[in-house]
């Protein structure tokens, strides 16, 4: 999977550069940035035996994550059609509240899984103006699942709140979390170009839905090897697949490659040579 994502990656770099030349006349360049982001993720289960997909959400302030890493957009035909390949990291998983009136407990459930992803986000612009255009993307994505580092922990966890109540949670590995995942995020942004004395800079706006494809169970827990003691929430019965919503903001700023122009840096150099020259006399 990992040489998936580089071999992506390359590939993506390598379109880019072989179509700057042509980009070059049109005004549009190859711009690297940084992308930051929250993330509003949920569990989807399929079946749903137990009605899980219609318990009711945790707050959001429990369920928003953070996202961030790196971007590249390469513009094709006059930039209204943008590939955009990134790496991201990512917090995907859920928290769902369990309400017994028969019991009087409250039970919550949360997950929050660490993911490295490679995306490859491929839109079309709509040329509104030359500094503003909206777009459509889809981003196709492959995801490896991280182990718990730093302040990111990968981990499971389920609060019981009555007389008797326990506290259960496991941390997040190859034998409770399927080590991969990949999916495709779907949605609408907004590209303003920002011209400023000697540069430009983008501002990108995006929202979109992510839809996972892969079952984030494993195969240890299929076969009993790993026993789920939260059954409540924690079941195997199913399918649990990643969704959610995300929105983002990416600061890029654009390469200004010159391959077949040499000539035009030297006689800038010698027109400031000669224009100094000429204001000391020499």
């Amino acid at each position: 999977m990992k040489k998936t994502i580089l071999t992506i990656l390359v590939l993506a770099l390598a379109l880019g550069v072989s179509a700057q030349k042509r980009n070059e006349k049109q005004g549009e360049k190859i711009a690297i940035g940084i992308k930051v982001g929250g993330n509003l993720p949920q569990y989807h289960y399929y079946p749903d035996p137990y009605a899980l997909n219609s318990l009711g959400f945790d707050s959001i302030g429990k369920r928003l994550n953070p996202m961030f890493g790196l971007n590249v957009e390469i513009p094709l035909l006059n930039g209204v059609v943008l590939i955009s390949p990134e790496v991201l990291f990512n917090v995907r998983g859920d928290s769902r509240v369990f309400n017994s009136s028969t019991w009087k407990t409250r039970v919550v459930y949360r997950a929050k899984v660490n993911y490295l992803e490679a995306r490859l986000p491929i839109a079309v612009a709509i040329p509104v103006s030359k500094t503003f255009r909206p777009y459509l993307f889809a981003a196709p994505t492959f995801s490896l699942t991280l182990p718990s580092f730093g302040p990111f922990k990968s981990e499971i966890k389920q609060f019981t709140q009555d007389p008797q109540g326990f506290n259960y949670q496991v941390a997040v590995d190859s034998s409770n979390m399927a080590s991969y995942d990949y999916g495709v995020l779907l949605g609408v942004g907004f590209r303003f170009k920002l011209n400023f004395p000697g540069f430009s800079m983008l501002l990108k706006l995006e929202g979109g839905y992510y839809n996972g494809f892969r079952d984030t169970f494993t195969g240890k827990e299929a076969s009993d090897q790993v026993v789920a003691q939260n059954v409540n929430a924690y079941n195997i019965d199913y399918i649990r697949q990643n969704r959610g919503f995300e929105a983002a903001l990416t600061i890029a700023i654009p390469l200004d490659f010159h391959p077949a122009d040499d000539c035009f840096y030297w006689s800038q150099v010698e027109k400031k040579k000669n224009k100094n020259r000429g204001a000391f006399g020499f």
